[in-house]
């Protein structure tokens, strides 16, 4: 317990650092190489925190946990340490489908492989109906934009899940920082979303401003996000 704690509260030290390391640079516009690897080794010490925490653990949930972290691991290797996007979005949503697993079986721990998969026709035929939408609104459905339309809403649908989760588990502070962790990981995608939008659509001069917040902001709330994920190895 008490050299569980002890690792729990490094993990902590070494992120606020981390955190505190890249928002300087970024802030200041300086070495945005050094400011990626740092980015990047935020989400390698959760993977490995995750490992660690989680090495005597043989349950589903945590086994869909690790291999989700996993997934963000390699998307943030297409996506931040090269320019490979539509892999990076693909994995992530591979991440996504597996946070959805935990999310079933921490709801049921003897749910059934149906559940998992018609909640994956669900999000399907949604992306579908949107890409149709969005095509009838003259918007480029490129393949980049098509994937990134499934991965929201993989990512809109486990947020609320692990909303309700937290709610169903009040008392369990691991599920808590899952919850919050997953409202932080949309709000850093609404700002991916807001600094990829003139690759889709016409953009007016204010967009500059919308630019610079959001290439800001996506990092200001994924690596904490990612943190509390990590945290939630411990669902008590």
């Amino acid at each position: 317990m008490v050299k569980g704690l002890c690792l729990k509260n490094i993990f902590i030290a070494l992120q606020v650092l981390l955190y505190g390391a890249f928002l300087t640079l970024d802030l200041l516009g300086e070495r945005i190489t050094m400011s990626n690897s740092i980015k990047f080794a935020v989400v390698v010490l959760c993977f490995m925190y995750i490992a660690i925490r989680g090495y005597n653990k043989r349950s589903r949930e945590f086994i869909y946990l690790f291999s989700a972290m996993l997934f963000t691991l390699i998307s943030d290797i297409f996506i931040l340490l090269s320019d490979y996007y539509l892999y990076g979005v693909i994995t992530f949503i591979i991440a996504q489908q597996l946070y959805g697993a935990r999310i079933t079986e921490l709801f049921n721990p003897i749910s059934k492989l149906k559940d998992v998969c018609l909640r994956l026709l669900y999000q399907i035929a949604l992306g579908i109906l949107l890409c149709m939408l969005l095509n009838f609104l003259n918007v480029n459905t490129d393949a980049l934009l098509t994937v990134s339309v499934f991965y929201f809403i993989s990512i809109c649908t486990n947020v609320v899940r692990s909303i309700k989760l937290s709610l169903h588990y009040s008392n369990k502070r691991g599920i808590r920082c899952f919850a919050v962790g997953f409202l932080l990981f949309l709000l850093c995608d609404i700002n991916v979303g807001l600094f990829n939008l003139s690759g889709f659509l016409s953009v007016g001069p204010v967009y500059d401003i919308i630019y610079g917040i959001s290439s800001i902001l996506m990092w200001t709330f994924y690596a904490p996000s990612q943190v509390l994920i990590a945290l939630s190895v411990d669902t008590d």
